[in-house]
């Protein structure tokens, strides 16, 4: 009975050790990463803001992928918190409502491939006042793959769509100033 009970734990302490996303992901079935970054650290209230997000092919086969970012809740949403665990709610709503999607707007992904974008936007898009924030990025496509094919002719390869759900990135921490 002790050795069918060491091998349990040790099986259960392998699959809970921490990986590298790339580990991650084709270990848990899950093809695609989203990660953010900022160009610096801090940035002043009354300055653009940079961050670079960037979606990783973290499977072992190519994908297909949907080119834009489609602005806004339930697509590309960049979320703020603050110091207090608060959702930061501004003026500026990034809402885009996506365009149907054709052909030319899917690339191929292959493996360990990523495909990305600098979003540079006015600090206050962001937070209304100085501060230190954490930012992180939820991403989803607002087409399954189901609709994506019946209206796109695409490769044979696995497409990333709506029924995939929402993934969502590191959190970064970045202090805005006056």
């Amino acid at each position: 009975m002790k050795p069918l009970v060491a091998i349990c734990l040790v099986v259960l302490l392998t699959s809970v050790l921490p990986c590298s996303v790339a580990e991650q992901g084709s270990s848990n079935g899950q093809m695609l990463a989203v990660s953010i970054r900022s160009l610096k650290p801090s940035y002043g209230i009354k300055e653009k803001l940079s961050i670079e997000i960037q979606l990783q092919n973290v499977g072992n086969e190519s994908l297909l992928l949907w080119r834009s970012w489609a602005w806004g809740v339930g697509r590309t949403d960049v979320r703020v918190v603050d110091n207090n665990g608060k959702d930061v709610v501004t003026t500026f709503l990034a809402d885009q409502l996506p365009p149907m999607p054709r052909k030319e707007d899917f690339i191929e992904l292959k493996p360990t491939e990523f495909f990305g974008i600098r979003l540079t936007e006015d600090a206050t898009h962001f937070v209304n006042t100085p501060g230190t924030y954490d930012f992180v990025v939820e991403h989803t496509v607002p087409f399954t793959q189901q609709d994506i094919r019946k209206y796109v002719s695409l490769p044979d390869l696995p497409v990333w769509g709506r029924e995939r759900g929402t993934i969502a990135s590191n959190r970064i921490r970045i202090e805005i100033s006056k």
